[in-house]
């Protein structure tokens, strides 16, 4: 509770406190001192009466005749304090009384013992009677104290009434105090609220202190001063690319977000460059000299780009340009004036002449037509279209022709793959074609593991159409790992079924092999599942394999430490040699059904077979024919030596449910 306090009203309850605690110990003291001082006056008013009346007591004393006693009651009858008094002699014997004398009876020994005695409401006091320092007698005197007391009760009452005062004045003190002592915090905090570094606001905090105040000041200034030109250097490191200074991709992105949910304007226009073999320059005169084009390009290109464009550097040789506001007309009105200035760019680098060109896609959009990666992936695909008509071409988008139907088939056909591989409405199958021993006859199955996909309406989607999609944006992995936890998730269920299973073949991207997330996804599945490893077979194409194999090197000796194996799918029909087949760590080869086909009439896909089987089988590694679609296919085959037919006369793809 105290904590959540501001340090103003803690110092004025301090300041309070103190005062109060101040007040009343001094209140106390005062009593105190003021109890004490009547005590003492009280006992030498008794004494000094006594004194005044030694003489006339001494007398009774040595003549106690009704004369004396009549004498001294009328003088004590004088002092009105004087409550009573009883004279005693040398031996104690009462000679005189005077007035009240019960509460002197009562108290007589205490009195006797102590000199002084106090009651609530008298004062009782002995006093000797001397003569030449002799003592002949003693008084007991009974003095009234209703005067002291009301003298006290005034003191009492009088440091009462000042209490108030004395609080009141603290308070006023505290309140000057803690407006003096917490102004300066005031003052920072209000500093503080109405100071935006960030964006270069900054209300400096003013002291006229000399002292510790003036040190804290002054570092607050300093610090949000530093805060404002790093954020400003951040700021604009996060927002412009290094090399030309113009805005980079972080930017462009966001700016295109905006447009695209701007209700203010109408239309945008986004060119999308890319510098015609830019590489060969790099490759030629050396990075250094690729680095002093791009500048020179970016400082010539402005001058053409109109005020309140975007022009931003997306990638190593691309560019975004962003023209607001902008109808059709304008847009390709300014695509015809950077072809034109982008063409045959020219460049001297160490006395030697170069010259670039660029491609461009240019995108017409309204905001709220497309999403930021629809948006972007239009750009590339328009981008690409006019890379394919050759050097220093442009490509306009439309919705209606060829490229953007294909485009948005493929933007659809993305959408249906991440909705089967999270929770439909589109779904994936798994499906498995047989893979039949032709050496020999076996009870044991193998076969491999297809996947088919239907959209959200339960259409059928050919892996031709989803395949080369989900290639290109990037989901390969994510279908490799859905694929194969599947699989050992359905079949470990089924025992009998592992018990009379061969080998089941997986495919795979090339990506995958080097991808840490499907890496990651099969260590796990080895700790999670109960399958025998050495009957799982990863396939990999032979046009993926080669450098695919290189990187993934440690964990392909992990696969087979566990005793995975490894095919090499579809051999023949990409560019790797025999050699290459020979030095790479595959248990099977699959030869492409292509020389399967034409077999029969061509003699050289004959021989290829042969080479391919007496290469592997060298190796220690069995094949597979794949296309394997007539009896004639079988028995050729058979003779050859091949160990396994794939095709659809040895059996066509079913669902994974009905094998178990």
């Amino acid at each position: 509770m105290w904590n959540r306090l501001g340090i103003k009203f803690q110092l004025i309850l301090f300041m309070t406190l103190v005062v109060t605690l101040v007040e009343i110990s001094t209140l106390a003291v005062v009593h105190n001192m003021k109890l004490s001082e009547n005590e003492d006056n009280a006992v030498l008013e008794a004494r000094t009466i006594t004194k005044s009346l030694n003489n006339d007591f001494l007398k009774v004393i040595l003549n106690p005749n009704a004369d004396a006693m009549a004498d001294i009651s009328y003088r004590l009858s004088a002092f009105k304090k004087v409550n009573g008094v009883i004279l005693y002699d040398e031996n104690a014997q009462a000679l005189f009384r005077y007035g009240k004398i019960e509460q002197i009876k009562k108290s007589k020994q205490e009195v006797l013992i102590a000199n002084n005695l106090f009651t609530p409401q008298s004062l009782l006091v002995k006093s000797d009677l001397l003569a030449d320092n002799y003592a002949l007698g003693f008084t007991l005197m009974d003095i009234d104290l209703s005067e002291y007391k009301r003298q006290q009760e005034l003191a009492t009452l009088t440091a009462f009434a000042i209490l108030p005062f004395a609080l009141l004045l603290g308070l006023i003190i505290s309140l000057y105090l803690s407006r003096s002592y917490t102004r300066p915090f005031s003052q920072l905090i209000k500093a503080m609220k109405k100071s935006d570094p960030t964006n270069g606001k900054i209300l400096e905090a003013r002291t006229s202190a000399k002292n510790e105040i003036k040190e804290l000041f002054d570092g607050f200034n300093a610090l949000m001063r530093q805060v404002s030109s790093s954020t400003q250097k951040l700021h604009f490191q996060i927002e412009h690319d290094p090399l030309t200074n113009i805005k980079n991709r972080f930017y462009m992105e966001g700016a295109l977000q905006t447009a695209l949910l701007d209700e203010t304007c109408q239309n945008y226009d986004l060119l999308y460059l890319n510098l015609d073999q830019f590489k060969l320059i790099n490759d030629a005169a050396g990075y250094q000299a690729g680095d002093e084009l791009l500048k020179m390009l970016v400082d010539e290109y402005s001058k053409i780009i109109p005020k309140n464009s975007i022009f931003a550097r997306v990638d190593g040789d691309a560019f975004m340009v962003l023209l607001k506001d902008s109808n059709k007309e304008e847009g390709l009105e300014f695509l015809q004036k950077s072809v034109k200035k982008l063409n045959d760019f020219r460049f001297v680098w160490e006395n030697e002449a170069y010259s670039v060109s660029a491609s461009i896609g240019l995108v017409q959009f309204q905001p709220f037509q497309y999403t930021l990666k629809e948006l972007i992936k239009i750009a590339n695909s328009s981008l690409y279209s006019a890379k394919a008509m050759g050097r220093n071409k442009f490509y306009v988008f439309n919705p209606e022709d060829d490229v953007a139907l294909r485009l948005n088939r493929e933007l659809e056909t993305s959408s249906f793959i991440k909705e089967a591989l999270s929770n439909g409405p589109s779904k994936f199958e798994l499906f498995a074609q047989a893979i039949v021993p032709l050496q020999y006859k076996s009870d044991k199955v193998s076969y491999e593991i297809l996947i088919r996909m239907w959209d959200k309406e339960n259409n059928f989607v050919a892996p031709d159409d989803f395949l080369p999609t989900a290639q290109k944006h990037q989901l390969m992995a994510e279908i490799d790992i859905f694929v194969l936890w599947s699989y050992l998730n359905t079949v470990t269920q089924h025992p009998e079924h592992i018990e009379n299973l061969h080998s089941v073949h997986i495919n795979l991207a090339g990506s995958s092999l080097t991808n840490p997330d499907f890496q990651a996804k099969v260590k796990e599945a080895i700790v999670h599942f109960n399958f025998p490893w050495s009957k799982l077979e990863l396939e990999v194409t032979e046009t993926s394999a080669v450098g695919n194999f290189n990187k993934a090197n440690e964990f392909i000796i992990w696969l087979k430490n566990i005793g995975v194996g490894l095919a090499l799918d579809d051999f023949g029909t990409g560019m790797a040699s025999f050699e290459y087949l020979k030095s790479m760590p595959f248990d099977v080869v699959k030869i492409d059904g292509s020389f399967v086909k034409d077999m029969h009439t061509d003699p050289i896909d004959k021989a290829v077979i042969k080479y391919i089987h007496e290469i592997s089988a060298l190796k220690g590694q069995e094949t597979v024919a794949e296309y394997v679609e007539t009896q004639e296919d079988v028995d050729e085959l058979t003779k050859i030596g091949i160990t396994y037919g794939q095709g659809y006369f040895l059996g066509k793809p079913k669902p994974l449910s009905q094998w178990l």
